[in-house]
């Protein structure tokens, strides 16, 4: 199982794009015995997602915020550099809110049933994870090694913000002293409000800076805004 790994740290390594990523995390998935897989990249209450999960339970996922309840994400956050194995068939779901419930019964409907999970600490207090999934009922946690399983999550992080950095084009950016104070309170962490209240602004104007901040920088969502403003040295 180790030898996969390694496999899987030598070919993320030598990738140069998100395909040849993608391509290297899912020939690692089913080798594994799994059938699909999900990095995730949580601050806050945001996320960033790379799967082959379904298009539509990723899109639903995000619509209705799961970051925040799903039981896997909490429990990484918890565990970092951890190992774990999960399941919608535990005792612990059964008695479970029905908030929880309704996710996991979801996730069931597109063949998210079990799984393991590799969480890591990431800057600012992030936490970066990868889970293998399966539509079997329970998965035993792999016997890889827990250092070296880090490893490659820490290698496939790497490669995927250099990736996702390098095709975005955003020539030289100028944010102005609010827009880079708003984004520099951002990245730790600070909701709008708490923002407002540390600037003596309104909400929404918290929200206007950090809009023309993200459209300066090319960037899809806040995260990925403090991402590249940290990569350019902007804040």
């Amino acid at each position: 199982m180790d030898g996969q790994l390694q496999g899987l740290i030598d070919a993320v390594d030598l990738a140069r794009d998100e395909r040849s990523i993608r391509n290297a995390i899912k020939s690692f998935t089913v080798s594994s015995g799994f059938e699909r897989y999900a990095y995730i990249h949580v601050h806050g209450d945001d996320a960033v997602a790379f799967s082959d999960y379904p298009a539509e339970w990723l899109n639903l996922y995000f619509a209705k915020r799961y970051t925040i309840i799903d039981p896997v994400v909490t429990t990484a956050k918890r565990r970092s550099m951890r190992m774990f194995a999960w399941s919608a068939e535990e005792c612990d779901v059964r008695r479970s809110s029905r908030e929880i419930k309704q996710f996991y019964s979801e996730a069931t409907d597109f063949g998210i049933r079990s799984g393991v999970s590799i969480p890591i600490r990431s800057s600012y207090g992030r936490t970066a994870m990868i889970t293998l999934a399966s539509d079997r009922q329970r998965v035993e946690v792999s016997p890889w090694d827990p250092m070296q399983a880090a490893l490659a999550l820490a290698y496939i992080h790497v490669r995927l913000s250099l990736a996702s950095g390098s095709s975005l084009k955003t020539g030289n950016v100028t944010l102005s002293r609010q827009e880079a104070t708003s984004l520099s309170w951002s990245s730790h962490g600070k909701s709008m409000n708490v923002i407002a209240d540390l600037l003596g602004i309104r909400p929404r104007t918290v929200q206007c800076y950090l809009n023309n901040a993200r459209d300066k920088l090319g960037a899809s969502n806040l995260q990925q805004a403090v991402r590249i403003a940290m990569e350019k040295k902007l804040i």
